[in-house]
């Protein structure tokens, strides 16, 4: 079964009284009985677009079966009531409760960005207590005589379950500590190991854009990016999965076969190729062919660009935090590899709704300053902005590190400081680097770590590996090649 929630609306009222007014659902709702046609459209238009609450439906293959929803949402003190209720007796004990209330507290944690969800449940509800510790609330307390439910006074036990907590059991990417670098101490957030089709970066973003595609019935996509593009690699599998239709459409300037275009290949993406002049003519024709065939197709920009993008990585900001609370560890420096800006801006997005304190530092693999910063200002703002969040700009622009001096000679273009950076990184540490991407972040991360002092000063370091491991193989076949050859 799909399991969705979605906004109470006036057409659910009728349902909701058929069940509230069950016996066998209102044993431990404290409703004021029964319920009535006039009395519920009237607390429905009462409660319409109120902030403080969210009230919702619970779906099962599109059909209501459920209530879910926040109460008290105080966004001051970050905490808001939880409560939920099964309608359908079919549904119940079918991990549809289980489902629907994961949904409203990514939603409380991720959305509203709350500390913390709380709720009340009388002693003897024992299946709902199985169920509110098997989505990660705890009890907290007992309240003695805290209700009168059917004219007795009842006991509730108190249950939370707090944003820490809840990140602490949501799939994280390891951080690992290297070791002394440069007089400081170095760690991997090794986003190259999320597990699907090599990780990366692309992987995080891909799987929120993803989920708009199965939600909006889309069937077949098209993308942007090079034959290095992790981005094309990772769509063109998630598409071949979901037997979608993808195409990529590719720069001439940089399309020599690489390990992520042979990935493509397999995965059965059509390629159109043309010169970068093109592209954009060439996505919009491509779109309007699919459109005049009947088709649904779902774009999604280079790179995984945009607000979903960036909302992938404002998750990653908060694992880091997780991660830094866990262990009491706080990392003085980020250091990562920014191309089209989402992953940075996420980042920063991150940090300034949590009122984090790292130094974000962005190494540009391909854009120059000032377009490079500017595009992650833009990201940052209309990411900010989608959200609701307030933050002055100053703090924003202080934010925004953006250092475009190890480029080079462009996108996917290497030399032969990369090259044997990439043979030492994995020796030292076991990690491998490409000359696309990382490397040349982390070359810059070095250079940084020197030139601005903070070399031999015993910071806490932190680089996150955004890549792919398959251009580390090119890399591999390239160095080998030269290392043939000078012999």
């Amino acid at each position: 079964m799909k399991i969705s929630i979605r906004l109470f609306e006036k057409e659910d009222i009728a349902k909701k009284i058929e069940w509230i007014n069950d016996p066998e659902n209102n044993r431990y709702l404290h409703y004021d009985l029964p319920l009535e046609y006039e009395k519920t459209l009237n607390w429905f238009e009462k409660n319409r677009g109120r902030k403080d609450r969210a009230d919702m439906v619970i779906e099962a293959d599109g059909e209501p079966v459920g209530l879910i929803g926040l109460l008290s949402i105080d966004r001051k003190n970050g905490k808001a009531e939880y409560y939920v209720s099964m309608g359908e007796k079919a549904m119940k004990g079918q991990g549809v409760a289980k489902e629907a209330s994961r949904l409203i507290l990514e939603y409380a944690f991720r959305e509203l960005r709350l500390d913390k969800v709380y709720l009340y449940t009388e002693t003897g509800n024992i299946a709902a207590q199985k169920l509110f510790a098997r989505v990660g609330f705890q009890t907290e307390g007992l309240l003695k005589a805290d209700v009168v439910s059917h004219g007795t006074a009842a006991d509730r036990y108190a249950l939370g379950v707090t944003r820490a907590d809840w990140l602490r059991n949501q799939p994280q990417t390891p951080v690992t500590e290297a070791g002394e670098f440069f007089g400081n101490r170095l760690f991997f957030k090794r986003d190259d190991l999320i597990p699907y089709c090599f990780g990366g970066n692309k992987a995080r973003k891909a799987e929120l854009f993803f989920k708009k595609i199965d939600e909006g019935g889309y069937d077949c996509v098209v993308t942007y990016g090079s034959s290095h593009s992790n981005h094309c690699r990772i769509v063109a599998n998630m598409a071949a999965k979901r037997s979608l239709p993808c195409t990529v459409i590719a720069p001439s300037e940089v399309s020599e076969p690489t390990f992520n275009s042979r990935f493509m290949e397999l995965f059965g993406a059509k390629i159109v190729t043309v010169p970068v002049e093109e592209v954009h003519e060439t996505i919009e024709k491509t779109l309007e062919e699919l459109e005049s065939a009947g088709k649904k197709p779902y774009f999604i920009p280079g790179g995984g660009h945009g607000n979903l993008g960036t909302e992938a990585y404002v998750r990653c900001y908060d694992e880091i935090a997780s991660f830094e609370k866990e262990t009491r560890t706080r990392f003085d420096y980020i250091f990562f590899a920014s191309g089209t800006g989402t992953t940075q801006a996420g980042l920063i997005c991150g940090k300034l709704m949590s009122g984090g304190a790292e130094n974000i530092i962005g190494i540009s693999i391909a854009r120059k300053n000032p377009r490079g910063r500017n595009v992650v200002l833009e990201s940052v703002r209309d990411y900010l902005s989608e959200k609701g969040f307030g933050c002055d700009e100053a703090a924003i622009e202080k934010a925004t590190v953006f250092i475009d001096d190890y480029i080079g000679e462009g996108y996917g273009a290497s030399d032969s400081r990369i090259a044997e950076l990439i043979e030492r990184a994995m020796t030292e540490f076991g990690v491998p680097l490409d000359s696309t991407y990382t490397a040349k972040a982390f070359a810059g991360m070095e250079d940084y770590l020197k030139s601005s002092g903070i070399a031999g000063s015993g910071k806490n370091i932190l680089f996150i590996h955004t890549g792919g491991t398959p251009l580390f193989f090119d890399d591999m076949g390239r160095i080998n090649r030269t290392e043939r050859t000078n012999e």
